[in-house]
């Protein structure tokens, strides 16, 4: 896990997104808030090679982010995806520094007791703004599937967003077909929900995976695979998985039939 405190310290530029983005005067039209809770933590996860066991016995850091720019990224993509599919909506973008809310963000349509408090303040705040929806983009985890060129690898869990690291994979670049051992990959694992901002109901949900592979061949006179990107190349390689992400997953959820 060499390198990994300086993965993307002051990397990540914030993104500014305009309240009044693509709002307009039709009364019908719906109005979309769009909440991230994302952007609090980078995950890195890196491989431990295991015989015989189903056990994720991989090494996990997770890295806190005292700034909301991964969570601007993911404002901003969900934003301009309402707008190609809708172009009457008004969009709202908001932004949370609750840790108690991204620490529960899988659980808020749970009935429990901190649960329920933070959904009635996320309906008060959605319907301050005169929002009819609630576009709220979380973290999902699900299985480590690390996009290769023709195929997929990785092995336990990971979660959000963050890099795997695998020091002992074969791996070459696509563009030079240098060999290397090992590879980077950035990941977004987020589940988009739609949400009723009068009643805080889910209407609709959708999970999505993206991810990308980089063989350790890039990293010029380095084996580790954490040197595979600059900081601001590891904050740019997230901000474009999220962007993936988010575009994929936006067309399920905004479906009127």
């Amino acid at each position: 896990m060499k390198g990994i405190k300086r993965l993307l310290c002051c990397a990540i530029c914030a993104l500014v997104w305009n309240p009044a983005f693509g709002q307009t005067s039709d009364s019908e039209a719906r109005t979309y808030a769009v909440l991230s809770l994302i952007g609090d933590k980078i995950n890195i996860v890196g491989h431990q090679a295991t015989t015989g066991s189903k056990i994720d016995r991989n090494r996990q850091v997770s890295l806190a982010v005292d700034h909301r720019a991964l969570d601007n990224t993911a404002v901003l993509a969900a934003i301009n995806a309402i707008k190609r599919l809708d172009a009457r909506a008004v969009t709202v973008g908001l932004t949370s520094s609750n840790a108690t809310l991204c620490e529960l963000q899988n659980e808020l349509f749970e009935p429990q007791g901190r649960s329920v408090a933070l959904l009635a303040d996320i309906k008060e705040l959605v319907q301050s703004q005169k929002a009819t929806h609630l576009v709220l983009i979380t973290k999902h985890r699900g299985d480590a599937l690390l996009r290769l060129q023709n195929s997929y690898t990785g092995s336990g869990k990971i979660e959000g967003i963050g890099f795997y690291m695998d020091a002992d994979l074969r791996t070459k670049r696509t563009d030079t077909y240098a060999s290397g051992q090992g590879f980077l990959a950035p990941f977004a694992y987020i589940k988009v929900t739609l949400v009723d901002a009068r009643t805080m109901g889910v209407i609709r949900e959708q999970t999505v995976e993206e991810t990308a592979t980089l063989s350790t061949a890039r990293a010029e006179g380095s084996l580790n695979p954490a040197d595979v990107l600059t900081a601001a190349q590891k904050a740019a390689a997230l901000q474009a998985m999220i962007r993936k992400a988010i575009a994929r997953a936006m067309p399920d959820v905004l479906r009127t039939k």
